[in-house]
């Protein structure tokens, strides 16, 4: 099974620094050449399902894949992958916070929101339903976050590895083999 993992394309949220989590954010016109051209490079790729989050983000990303590619599948947009949920920090821009250590503490367990560990449990599920589908090539659209989460369940990682990793750069793909 290969596993098809692309981050939504650049946004406006990212560039200004807003903490958008489930909030649904914008494609800026880098971000929809950025998936165009990630298009371009799965052009050729056969895909027996993608799982697209339903935020307008991701959507858009896959909108402008498909545009390309027009794969002829069954195309799930579903809640699953969605970008974590950061509670009450989100609507807010990343520079009103110190990231004192007690802010990043707080951000990593926000009131109202979804924890890290919560997070990583989600991501694992989802893997898990995806390791029992019938499916062999499936895409994923989603959220930096969300995807590094995933990248763990792969490796049986934890928070260590998570808080580590580096950002998933726009509109990437990063292949898995399970």
């Amino acid at each position: 099974m290969k596993i098809y993992l692309v981050r939504h394309g650049e946004t406006f949220d990212n560039v200004s620094g807003f903490i958008a989590g489930h909030l649904p954010g914008k494609l800026t016109e880098a971000g929809r050449k950025q998936s165009h051209n990630a298009g371009l490079d799965l052009m050729n790729t056969q895909i027996d399902k993608v799982y697209c989050s339903d935020l307008a983000r991701a959507r858009e990303t896959f909108e402008e894949i498909q545009n390309i590619c027009k794969f002829d599948c069954e195309i799930e947009f579903t809640e699953k992958i969605r970008e974590r949920f950061f509670g009450e920090y989100e609507g807010f821009y990343q520079k009103e916070f110190k990231w004192s250590k007690e802010d990043v503490m707080a951000f990593r367990n926000p009131i109202n929101g979804e924890s890290c560990n919560d997070l990583l449990a989600r991501a694992q599920d989802f893997l898990d339903e995806v390791k029992n589908s019938k499916y062999q090539n499936i895409l994923i659209v989603s959220h930096c976050l969300f995807l590094k989460a995933l990248l763990c369940a792969h490796n049986g990682a934890g928070l260590d590895e998570y808080f580590t990793m580096k950002e998933i750069p726009n509109a990437s793909i990063t292949i898995i083999e399970i």
